[in-house]
């Protein structure tokens, strides 16, 4: 993953350089576009009748994708023993797991700790049913890491990664749909303003 050719050179780099990557995606069927139209505030006020037309031309797409976090990188001079502890964080906070909730749709309460261990179950199942993939959400950790390894005469660079699982959802026009250019529905610009949630999660392990 290093980029340079020789100790310390092009760490600046390292992280731009990881590429996320799609595990899956999928669109929304009308009737679950209508259900989570209705929790946004741009078209909640709208008629269901209104709603459920719109519905039938808009989709939310769900994503999940994955990709290489760097958490810390440092170019170690040798000969001699690389030792070093740090607190790694993983898992999903409490505000992430509540943003996750209203994103996919669900009724969740907060209720403190418990809250978010009685919420992870069902997210992980709502998001693998809508993305049809395994989606494992786990609460937000922290770990005292402890790192030790040789380094030769020539010195080395080390890295710590963390990778991330994101699950994104965005409003897109249903594919086969086409809108006349002018003039649009007024919706069209409610649907752009739309904010599109992200959340994330991972767990920490170390790259040389």
């Amino acid at each position: 993953m290093f980029l340079g050719k020789k100790v310390g050179a092009r760490l600046d780099e390292l992280e731009v350089a990881s590429t996320p990557w799609t595990v899956t995606r999928t669109i929304t069927a009308p009737d679950l576009t209508y259900r989570l139209l209705r929790r946004e505030p741009a078209f909640s006020a709208l008629p269901s009748a209104r709603l459920r037309e719109i519905a039938s031309l808009l989709a939310f797409l769900f994503q999940h994708t994955r990709v290489w976090h760097l958490v810390w990188v440092e170019s170690v001079p040798g000969p001699g023993i690389f030792e070093d502890s740090r607190t790694i964080r993983a898992g999903t906070s409490k505000e992430s797991v509540a943003e996750l909730a209203r994103t996919v749709g669900m009724d969740v309460e907060l209720e403190g700790g418990l809250w978010v261990a009685t919420a992870k179950a069902k997210l992980s199942a709502e998001w693998s049913k809508l993305t049809r993939s395994t989606v494992c959400i786990g609460t937000e950790t922290e770990t005292r890491g402890a790192l030790t390894l040789p380094v030769p005469s020539g010195g080395m660079d080390i890295a710590l990664w963390q990778l991330e699982s994101r699950l994104t959802r965005r409003l897109a026009l249903r594919p086969g749909v086409r809108l006349s250019p002018d003039p649009q529905p007024a919706w069209v610009e409610m649907a752009m303003s739309t904010p599109s949630p992200r959340s994330t999660y991972g767990a920490a392990s170390p790259r040389v």
